[in-house]
């Protein structure tokens, strides 16, 4: 019952109008797009990391009584990044991470490898077929995402969440009424990143989705591991160490989990997913329970990112959700031997 009544929920917030908690870039407001039914609903999800109360994450002087405790996740998009090139290059704040989380160069986004819906799955956990956004543009009177996803969580449990961006087009995976803020500083990811990093530290929402463009840019227009691509690489990773250090700075990295990872790869100067150079993206994650320098061995889609920020928070699982939490990740859940998909 608690299911169907979150299904519905979630439906009702297809016709919310933009002018609900939330600030979007100024355009014409897409038309909502019909929903299909709910698949079976999906057994609950494992116990996760001791989740904070919803309310924590709008309250700047909330005081974590335990360390351990997820308050907050951060998911970070670099596209375009193929794991080979970032193992190449090896850039000091991504080495960094990879040493203090645990982490995969082998995980893989969906077939239909391109920008939005393959973020569209990131942050839903379900697949094309199920989540509806097979164009790759802006296209406002398309409307909206047709599955519930972790900012639609968010919202329903009452917290707050944001996400900022190098493209417009990915929109139209934030319903109107499922983030507080949606923005596009600025194509590459200086300007996204000064924005996030600021909003975060002074508004502390549960969920916030950061996406830096510039590997995808480089790979498009002088192609898929090219020196300029590798520089491009070079310059996300100081993006992500403005954004870790100012976590750090305001003291909310110990009640903080990030996830980085990638919409997809490419080769030549294009991406059809076709080939494994185009499906294989990194996936690292770092924070309260990650286990330390760990090389995650169990198989991981671009699904499973929203599934572990859902178990992370201790939300619900929507009906029919195809991702699973990666719990070979954190400390304290079963052995990767005892993990099944």
């Amino acid at each position: 019952m608690r299911f169907f009544a979150f299904a519905i929920v979630f439906v009702l917030l297809l016709g919310a109008e933009a002018s609900c908690r939330r600030n979007r870039l100024p355009s014409a407001a897409p038309a909502p797009v019909a929903s299909k039914p709910a698949p079976p609903a999906t057994p609950a999800n494992a116990p996760g990391p001791t989740p904070a109360p919803a309310t924590a994450a709008s309250d700047p002087n909330a005081a974590a009584t335990d360390k351990r405790a997820i308050r907050h996740v951060i998911i970070i998009s670099e596209d375009g990044l193929r794991p080979d090139a970032l193992m190449d290059v090896h850039p000091p704040v991504h080495d960094a991470i990879m040493r203090k989380g645990s982490w995969s160069m082998v995980a893989r986004t969906i077939r239909h490898a391109s920008t939005l819906p393959s973020h569209a799955a990131m942050l839903s956990g379900f697949d094309m077929a199920q989540h509806g956004l097979s164009w790759n543009t802006w296209k406002p009177e398309r409307g909206y995402i047709l599955v519930p996803t972790i900012f639609d969580a968010a919202e329903h449990a009452g917290a707050h969440s944001a996400a900022f961006v190098g493209k417009r087009k990915l929109e139209h995976i934030t319903r109107p009424g499922s983030v507080d803020v949606f923005s596009r500083p600025g194509f590459f990811c200086k300007k996204v990143v000064e924005v996030a990093a600021r909003y975060f530290v002074e508004k502390k929402p549960q969920v916030e989705f950061v996406h830096f463009s510039d590997p995808d840019e480089r790979g498009h227009a002088i192609g898929w591991m090219s020196d300029p691509q590798m520089e491009a690489i070079r310059h996300t990773d100081r993006c992500l160490g403005t954004l870790v250090d100012a976590v750090s700075a305001a003291g909310l990295d110990d009640e903080t989990l990030f996830i980085l990872s990638s919409d997809h790869g490419g080769h030549g100067r294009n991406h059809s997913g076709a080939i494994k150079e185009d499906l294989l993206i990194p996936w690292i994650t770092w924070g309260p329970g990650v286990r330390s320098g760990h090389r995650i061995h169990s198989p991981i889609s671009t699904v499973d990112t929203a599934a572990t920020a859902l178990w992370a928070l201790g939300y619900p699982n929507p009906p029919g959700l195809q991702g699973h939490p990666v719990l070979e990740a954190f400390e304290s859940p079963a052995p990767a031997a005892t993990v099944t998909r």
